[in-house]
C-alpha cells in the first residue's frame, strides 16, 4: 500500500503530464525535481527552496509578459503545491497540500475538456479523500462515499441545468502554438524561421453534412495581401464588414459545416469556400475576402458555416493593391526573363517546371531564408516559403494574387463522422485571379504531393514511420489507432453534448417552459438551504450511529485483548471492572489502566481523541 505522501505525488505528477501543454518547461522541471526530492526525503534548505521558487515565478514574467492570465496562474499554483511539499513539516502543511491539489485539478478541468481527464479528476478526487479520511482518524468505507453520491448527484444534475449561463463566458485556451512549433498564424513571417517541430495539438472539430475528399481538406482562417518582399502582414484590407441575413439554406452544391473550436482563435475557419457563417442566433453572409475575424473579448467557440469547394470567389474591386512587389528591378527582371508565360495557367506550368528541374525540395527544417533571392538559391523549404515564392513570381508576371492562411488536411474519426484537425496540418497556399475569380494554387503539391495528399499530420506520421522501419518494435500495433478512434468519438460526443448547454440553449427551454430566467437566481439559494438542511439532518443522525458502532467496535476489541491474557471482565458494570483492573498484578497493568481510561473519555465523556491511534493502543495490550 502507498503511502499517502506518495498518492499525493502521483497525482499531480499525472497532472502535470495532462497539463504539458499549459505547464511551462520550468514548471515541469520544477514538479519532477521537486518530487523527486520529496519521495526521497531529501530536505533542502528553505533559502534554496525560495530561490528556486523565485526563479521559477520570474519565468513566467520571461514566458508570457504579465502575471494575470488563467494560464499563469495555473503555473503558479502547481509551483506553490511543489514549494509546499517540499517544506512539509506539520499537519497543516498536509491539509493545504490537500485542499491545493484539489484546487489544482478542478482548475485543470477548465483548460483540458477529455474524458481522459474527466477520469483522472474523478480517480483522484476519490484517491484525496480516502486520505483525508485517515488525516481525520477515520475509517475509509466505500459505502460512506456511494452514500455521499446519492446525495451530491441530483444537485449537481439540477445545477448543471439551473445554474444561469454567461452570454460569453471566459475563454480558457490551450494547445496553443510555441515558437518554433507548427501552427497556424495570422500573417506569414517566413524569415524569422529556421525549423519547425510537429505540434500535435487540436484546433478544431467539425461535422460535414457530406463525406469530402482528400484534395478539399483546405480549411480558410485569413487572406494576405501586403508583403515586403518576402514575408506577408495583415494589414486592414484584409478584413472586411460580413453582411447580416434573415435566413439562409445551403445549395445543393454546398455542404454545411459545425464546428467546435479547442482554443481561443483569431478568425472563423470554415471549408474554403466560405458563404454564410452563423453563431449565437446570428446569421453572417461573407463578402469579397470570404473571411471573418473573431472579435477579441467574444470568442466563438460553436458555429456553422455553409459553403464549400466549387464556390466561385468573385472579387469586383480594383485589384492593384494584389500586383505590389517590393523587389529590386535587378531581381524583378531575372523573374521575368526566367519564367515565361502570359496568362495565370501558362505561368503557374512555367514555375512548376523550374521548380522540378532544379531539384527544390520540402523540408521542416530548411534553415533561415532570409528573402526571396536566398529562398531561391538554398532550393528548400516548406508551404510558407513555396507560397510567397510563388505568390512574387505571378505578381512579377502581372498576376494579381494573394495568400490564404489556414489548415490542410485532418484525421476523420470513421465512429462518430467527424474531422479533427491539429496544428501539423497548418498550412498556407495562394490564390491568382484568372477568367474573373480567384484560383486556389497550392505550390506544396507540386514539391511534395503526399504533404496533400495525406494531410499535416498523416504527413508527418508518415515521415516519422519510414524512420522506424529498421526497427518494427516502435511501431505501434493498428488496432491501437482503431482504439483511439473509437475512444475520440465519446469525447467528442460527450463534450459536443455539455457544450450545447449554453445561454441559448437555456433561454430556449426555460421560454417553453414559461419561467422567467431571473427567477433561477431566487430559486437556487432555496434550493441549497433546503439540501444543506437535509444533509446536516442526516450527517448528524448517521454520525450518531456511527460513534456508537466505532466504540463498541473498541470494547471489544479491548475485551478480547484482556480475554487472550485470561483476564475476563464483566460488559455491565463499569465501576467493577474498573475495580478489577486496578486489583490486578500484570506487566502491562499501567498500559491496560491507560487504554481503559482513553476508553471511557472517548465513549461517555465526548473526548476528541483520534479513534485510530486508540485503536493501535489497544492492539499493544
Amino acid at each position: 500500500m502507498l503511502r499517502t505522501d506518495w498518492k499525493q505525488n502521483i497525482v499531480l505528477l499525472m497532472f502535470a503530464f495532462l497539463m504539458y501543454e499549459i505547464l511551462t518547461i520550468s514548471t515541469m522541471t520544477f514538479v519532477i525535481l521537486g518530487l523527486i526530492a520529496a519521495g526521497f526525503q531529501i530536505k533542502l534548505h528553505r533559502y534554496l527552496r525560495n530561490f528556486l521558487a523565485l526563479g521559477v515565478f520570474a519565468s513566467y514574467w520571461m514566458t508570457y509578459g504579465k502575471i494575470i492570465d488563467p494560464e499563469v496562474g495555473l503555473n503558479f499554483l502547481t509551483s506553490i503545491i511543489v514549494l509546499k511539499i517540499l517544506e512539509k513539516e506539520t499537519i497543516r502543511d498536509r491539509y493545504m497540500i490537500f485542499f491545493g491539489l484539489l484546487l489544482l485539478i478542478s482548475a485543470g478541468s477548465l483548460f483540458e475538456k477529455t474524458l481522459t481527464y474527466v477520469m483522472f479528476f474523478g480517480l483522484s478526487f476519490l484517491m484525496l479523500i480516502r486520505d483525508f479520511y485517515s488525516y481525520l482518524g477515520q475509517k475509509w468505507r466505500v459505502k460512506d462515499i456511494l452514500l455521499a453520491v446519492t446525495w451530491v448527484a441530483p444537485l449537481t444534475f439540477l445545477l448543471f441545468f439551473l445554474v444561469p449561463r454567461l452570454l460569453n463566458p471566459i475563454p480558457f485556451g490551450h494547445n496553443k502554438t510555441a515558437p518554433g512549433e507548427i501552427g497556424y498564424t495570422p500573417d506569414v513571417n517566413i524569415s524569422q524561421i529556421d525549423s519547425l517541430a510537429p505540434n500535435q495539438g487540436p484546433v478544431f472539430q467539425v461535422m460535414t453534412n457530406k463525406p469530402l475528399k482528400q484534395q478539399d481538406l483546405y480549411w480558410r482562417g485569413n487572406t494576405l495581401s501586403y508583403n515586403d518582399g518576402w514575408n506577408w502582414m495583415l494589414m486592414p484590407q484584409d478584413n472586411e464588414a460580413p453582411m447580416d441575413l434573415l435566413g439562409v439554406s445551403p445549395s445543393p452544391l454546398e455542404i454545411r459545416q459545425n464546428f467546435r473550436l479547442y482554443n481561443r482563435s483569431d478568425y472563423f475557419f470554415a471549408l474554403d469556400v466560405p458563404r454564410v457563417i452563423t453563431f449565437n442566433r446570428q446569421v453572417l453572409g461573407l463578402g469579397k475576402l470570404r473571411t471573418l475575424p473573431q472579435k477579441r473579448y467574444q470568442w466563438i467557440q460553436r458555429y456553422e458555416v455553409i459553403g464549400g469547394p466549387g464556390q466561385k470567389l468573385e472579387d469586383p474591386e480594383r485589384l492593384d493593391q494584389y500586383l505590389q512587389v517590393p523587389l529590386p528591378k535587378k531581381e524583378k527582371s531575372r523573374i521575368a526573363l526566367t519564367f515565361t508565360g502570359v496568362t495565370a495557367t501558362e505561368i503557374e506550368q512555367s514555375i512548376r517546371q523550374y521548380f522540378l528541374k532544379e531539384k527544390f525540395s520540402y523540408s521542416l527544417s530548411p534553415g533561415r531564408s532570409l528573402n526571396f533571392q536566398e529562398f531561391m538559391d538554398k532550393k528548400i523549404g516548406f508551404c510558407s516559403h513555396y507560397a510567397s515564392a510563388v505568390a512574387l513570381i505571378m505578381r512579377v508576371k502581372g498576376i494579381p494574387t494573394r495568400l490564404v492562411s489556414g489548415y490542410m488536411g485532418g484525421g476523420y474519426n470513421r465512429f462518430a463522422d467527424f474531422y479533427l484537425i491539429s496544428q501539423n496540418d497548418a498550412h498556407v497556399w495562394l490564390e491568382a485571379w484568372t477568367n474573373g475569380e480567384w484560383k486556389r494554387l497550392d505550390p506544396t503539391e507540386w514539391i511534395a504531393p503526399d504533404r496533400v495528399r495525406l494531410g499535416g499530420e498523416a504527413f508527418i506520421e508518415s515521415v516519422q514511420d519510414s524512420r522506424q522501419r529498421g526497427a518494427s518494435f516502435l511501431r505501434l500495433p493498428r488496432f491501437l489507432g482503431d482504439l483511439k478512434l473509437w475512444f475520440g468519438q465519446w469525447d467528442f460526443l460527450f463534450y459536443q453534448w455539455l457544450e450545447e448547454m449554453d445561454y441559448h440553449t437555456q433561454d430556449a427551454w426555460l421560454s417553453r417552459l414559461k419561467f422567467k430566467r431571473q427567477w433561477l437566481f431566487s430559486l437556487i439559494p432555496v434550493l441549497m438551504v433546503i439540501f444543506m438542511g437535509l444533509y446536516m439532518w442526516f450527517l448528524k443522525k448517521q454520525n450518531k450511529k456511527k460513534k456508537i458502532h466505532h466504540h463498541q467496535e473498541l470494547w471489544d476489541l479491548f475485551f478480547n485483548r484482556l480475554q487472550k491474557q485470561g483476564i475476563s471482565l464483566s460488559k455491565v458494570s463499569l465501576s467493577e471492572n474498573e475495580m478489577l483492573l486496578k486489583g490486578l498484578q500484570v506487566p502491562k497493568k499501567a498500559f491496560i489502566m491507560s487504554a481503559w481510561s482513553d476508553l471511557v473519555k472517548v465513549s461517555f465523556q465526548d473526548s476528541d481523541l483520534c479513534l485510530k491511534d486508540l485503536r493501535k493502543k489497544i492492539k499493544k495490550i
